[in-house]
């Protein structure tokens, strides 16, 4: 993943800056501008945010009147817990996180997504050819991984606890190390390692656990009761960029990444469009963009029960709303 950045938001300026390389469209009417829309992303500005980027710097949200500021998050951010605090309207969560907070009362709920797969997974070297053949490895986990699918893991295949260690986001110690096993995002170490010349196996954790959803959408109960019509339009505009990048031009989101994030790479963000297209993180050809079903959340749901995540008796439905795929028919993927 991105090593930190010079700037944390692209608002106004960077849009500016954007515009000024030719990636904003004029000249399109535009409704009157609501008061701000506050959105935060989870990692600093890349591929895997690339939709909001290109409806921000194609005007599509502003087309709907809506004044959105994308701030980036950073590997020390609790989105939860800002979103919580009204510093955001919405946030890139989980659809895990987002339940497990609701069961402790907080007005959590998840209304989208921008991938219908999880891009998180095991990055091993190819002598490694299944999960099972993990056992005596050590295995570099987040905090949020560790907790969220080691449990299930380790009982299943037999793993050890002694075999975790933190991952600190470097992958030095596997281009060291030839037993070792680090967590990954589909886009993000296997690229990095691709250029360095190492070659390596990535394990989508989708395939050893559940259906997961990547990089959910998730405002709170305040939001949907007060900014209701807002919410739906920045939806439509944002999965309205998801289609013009993967489908279109994808320049003025690039520059407008590139614009919050100097540290990012034209080539990375351009491997990583392909890599969505080759993994159908979009779902298959006629899907809806962004949208969360009810049986998938529950299939969640009881993954979290099951690994004593999540209390039985918590109401899962009240950390989802379904109510916005009626909202988002037009725009397929």
């Amino acid at each position: 993943m991105t090593r930190p950045v010079l700037s944390r938001a692209l608002s106004r300026r960077a849009l500016l800056a954007a515009a000024a390389l030719g990636g904003v469209a004029g000249s399109r009417p535009a409704r009157a501008v609501s008061v701000p829309f506050r959105f935060l992303t989870n990692w600093y500005a890349q591929a895997e945010h690339a939709g909001f980027y290109q409806a921000l710097a194609r005007g599509f949200y502003r087309d709907v009147g809506l004044d959105v500021a994308i701030d980036h998050g950073a590997p020390q951010s609790n989105n939860t817990q800002l979103l919580v605090a009204g510093r955001y309207d919405v946030v890139i969560g989980s659809i895990g996180a987002t339940m497990m907070a609701a069961a402790r009362g907080m007005p959590t709920v998840a209304v989208a997504t921008s991938f219908q797969s999880s891009l998180v997974g095991l990055l091993t070297h190819p002598d490694i050819t299944r999960l099972a053949d993990l056992k005596g490895h050590t295995i570099l986990l987040s905090t949020e991984i560790r907790a969220a699918f080691w449990p299930w893991l380790r009982d299943h295949y037999g793993f050890d606890e002694s075999q975790v260690r933190p991952y600190s986001f470097n992958i030095q110690p596997f281009i060291l190390d030839p037993g070792l096993v680090i967590q990954s995002y589909a886009t993000s170490e296997p690229y990095a390692l691709q250029k360095a010349g190492v070659p390596c196996r990535f394990f989508p954790l989708d395939d050893a656990t559940y259906h997961d959803y990547g990089n959910p959408l998730v405002t709170t109960r305040d939001v949907l009761t007060h900014r209701r019509e807002d919410l739906v339009r920045f939806l439509q505009a944002s999965m309205r960029g998801w289609a013009d990048w993967m489908s279109g031009d994808p320049t003025p989101g690039n520059d407008a990444i590139r614009a919050a994030n100097p540290q990012m790479g034209l080539d990375q963000i351009m491997w990583s469009r392909q890599r969505f297209r080759a993994m159908g993180v979009f779902g298959p050809a006629g899907a809806r963009y962004g949208t969360i079903t009810a049986p998938r959340c529950q299939a969640i749901r009881d993954f979290l029960v099951a690994t004593g995540q999540l209390p039985a008796g918590a109401r899962w439905q009240d950390a989802c709303d379904f109510s916005f795929a009626s909202a988002l028919t037009s725009v397929v993927a």
